[in-house]
């Protein structure tokens, strides 16, 4: 009689360590699942991060660029900007217009230095005066855009690899186009501007990352 109640709580004691073991490696597989769901939930999170991490925590949308009053051209402006500009067509290396322009004074007897600077304030009168008196030049555009990025973008090394514009002269809206490296890594950056007061100020209306517009 004995034997058959050691023999009873040898098996129930069997029982529990089986049972206590078959507990110990469910808890181990729900740990290991949870596991890798939080790496892999983690990973996302650090890479969306690591994509929206370029963008400054708030977009500076209102700059006031450098604005110059386009010259009001005159008969015998026009008249000079048909000389010589007959004359740079048919060079093919533009490098020598300044050079050219002096040649073209001595021959009419003008001074060269100020017909090169008249020749300058003609050259972006008849390229800029469709939009009104006045304009945000090369330089000035360029320093805007700079800018731009210099607000908005966050990185310790930013390098502009190319870029483009287009006006529409209708709606006075620049849209931007630029692939820059940032810290390395390629991006591109895609924003409009609006012109209002006479290109004095300068606003962002829309602003984006990779593909990806930007709410501010």
């Amino acid at each position: 009689m004995r034997f058959i109640v050691n023999k009873s709580l040898l098996i129930g004691l069997l029982g529990l360590m089986l049972g206590a073991c078959s507990a110990a490696t469910d808890t181990e597989e729900s740990s290991e699942n949870t596991t890798e769901e939080t790496v892999v939930e983690t990973v996302e999170a650090i890479e969306e991060t690591e994509e929206r991490s370029i963008v400054a925590d708030e977009i500076t949308t209102t700059f006031y660029p450098e604005v110059t009053r386009l010259r009001h051209l005159t008969e015998e402006d026009l008249e000079w900007y048909d000389i010589i500009m007959t004359r740079l067509n048919a060079i093919d290396d533009f490098s020598g217009d300044r050079e050219t322009v002096y040649e073209i004074a001595e021959e009419y007897g003008e001074d060269p230095e100020e017909l090169w600077f008249n020749w300058l304030e003609i050259v972006d009168a008849k390229w800029y005066g469709d939009n009104g008196n006045y304009a945000i030049l090369s330089e000035a555009y360029h320093k805007l855009t700079s800018e731009i990025l210099e607000k908005n973008i966050v990185g310790e090394n930013i390098e502009h690899i190319s870029g483009g514009s287009e006006l529409d002269e209708e709606n006075l809206t620049t849209s931007v186009y630029q692939k820059l490296h940032v810290d390395g890594e390629p991006h591109e950056i895609a924003y409009v501007i609006e012109h209002r007061d006479d290109f004095n100020i300068a606003e962002i209306i829309e602003f984006s990352i990779n593909g990806e517009k930007i709410d501010f």
